[in-house]
């Protein structure tokens, strides 16, 4: 549990806030330092072959790029009754983003399918056929050909912001592998790191069952 930034802790669920760089599980084709690896030991399960177990009670998913709120259940029936919520939609997730080139429109959202991209397997695209994806949009401000962008995925694809953003012509500050050669060198001279970040997460309480909200306070390098 060193150098875990805490943002609520019950005996029940955990409330991580995750730096961006890091990555969230375990993976065979990474060594990196993960969260897992972090707090390893301090999630216990009575069946270490339970996904409870494997995950260590992590119930979502970050990109390693990604900074802000993660969720963590500290019982196997706090993990089961969040991944539930998950399941059915129920959970409210509320992001970040600076984007390239500004956007007009106020609010909008994208309704189009993810998978990953046939062409280039470190990716995914907009593909038909692909699992359905919705993303809403609220627009903060534009600043210096940038927008800032409150980000409400109801879905919860792999990259969905992302390649949603991307696929409008708009793809995230910083964002090594959606963005073009030229967008990339010319962020690198302001700005150290993707610029996306998980700012809220609303749940029912898997005890409880009250809705709480946990809110990761806004990196730095986000103020424009």
């Amino acid at each position: 549990m060193h150098d875990l930034d805490i943002l609520y802790e019950d005996s029940y669920i955990l409330v991580l806030n995750k730096p961006s760089g890091v990555v969230v599980n375990k993976s065979v084709t990474s060594s990196d330092i993960t969260i897992q690896d972090k707090i390893a030991g301090y999630i216990v399960a009575d069946d270490e072959e339970s996904e409870f177990f494997q995950r260590a009670g992590i119930v979502h998913r970050i990109d390693k790029d990604t900074s802000g709120v993660l969720l963590i259940a500290k019982d196997i029936g706090s993990f089961k009754r969040l991944q539930k919520q998950f399941k059915r939609r129920e959970v409210t997730k509320e992001y970040i983003a600076v984007v390239h080139g500004e956007i007009k429109d106020d609010m909008f959202e994208v309704n189009a399918p993810i998978k990953r991209n046939p062409s280039n397997r470190l990716k995914y695209a907009i593909v038909e056929g692909g699992k359905e994806a919705v993303t809403r949009f609220e627009k903060l401000k534009t600043i210096n050909n940038l927008t800032v962008l409150k980000c409400f995925p109801k879905t919860g694809r792999t990259h969905q912001i992302r390649v949603h953003l991307t696929a409008l012509g708009h793809p995230i500050i910083m964002d090594t592998l959606y963005s073009n050669v030229l967008q990339l060198s010319e962020a690198k001279e302001k700005f150290p790191r993707m610029l996306l970040h998980a700012t809220k997460i609303t749940i029912k309480h898997p005890q409880s069952g009250e809705m709480v909200t946990f809110e990761a306070p806004l990196p730095a390098e986000f103020i424009l």
